[in-house]
């Protein structure tokens, strides 16, 4: 009985962990979540595949049949979170897809994760690795997500296709990253509106047909 008994236990232990078992993408967003953690924590060096691993209770070959390495893992976390806020929304006009991007990035201003954006700025200084990632991913994905808003608008006969997308499109963000990490000003809905209707609009706007179908 007691052969029995200790085999029994061993099947309930085996068919407890069969039912604990995460899938693959619960896995991916533990992992992600740890990266972030860790980051704000001790920066990048803090994101190794044994601090991970350790975080989210998994080993680290689980890792590693996800990410080559922990400077992987840490390019993929940052695009996916940036990607998760810095959309392409298409509202069917400029103001309403830039005012959808601002106030969906503004709102991470009040949660935990803003913790990681001075973290961020500040390794960028001295680790040249880290911010080559980081402005050969995010960088990257922000500009050409905002490039498409600013076409679209262009072929709606909005603005102007000679503007300078790539000053105009940064004009918004570049006011609340000066908020948030140099002045500590409000950041809200009614800032929001009030920039886009007196700085990004109207130097948008200027040459454009302000949404009349384009001249033939």
């Amino acid at each position: 009985m007691a052969g029995y008994g200790s085999a029994d236990g061993a099947r309930k232990s085996r068919s407890a962990v069969a039912t604990r078992r995460r899938t693959s993408a619960q896995i991916e967003a533990a992992a992600q979540d740890a990266t972030i953690a860790l980051l704000i924590e001790g920066g990048p060096s803090a994101v190794t595949m044994d601090a991970v691993a350790a975080r989210i209770r998994t080993s680290k070959p689980v890792l590693y049949r996800r990410w080559a390495d922990s400077a992987a893992l840490l390019r993929e976390t940052l695009l996916s979170r940036a990607r998760a806020l810095i959309a392409a929304p298409d509202t069917g006009s400029l103001r309403g897809d830039v005012r959808a991007v601002l106030t969906r990035w503004a709102a991470s201003f009040t949660t935990p994760q803003a913790a990681l954006y001075p973290v961020i700025v500040g390794v960028m200084a001295h680790d040249h690795e880290f911010a080559h990632g980081f402005r050969s991913t995010v960088v990257v994905w922000r500009r050409e997500a905002m490039r498409v808003i600013y076409e679209r608008a262009a072929a709606r006969g909005e603005v102007d296709p000679a503007l300078p997308i790539d000053l105009v499109s940064e004009l918004g963000q570049a006011v609340l990253w000066h908020r948030l990490l140099i002045t500590g000003d409000l950041v809200d809905e009614a800032f929001i509106d009030r920039l886009l209707d007196e700085v990004v609009m109207p130097l948008s706007l200027a040459g454009g047909t302000g949404g009349a179908p384009a001249a033939p």
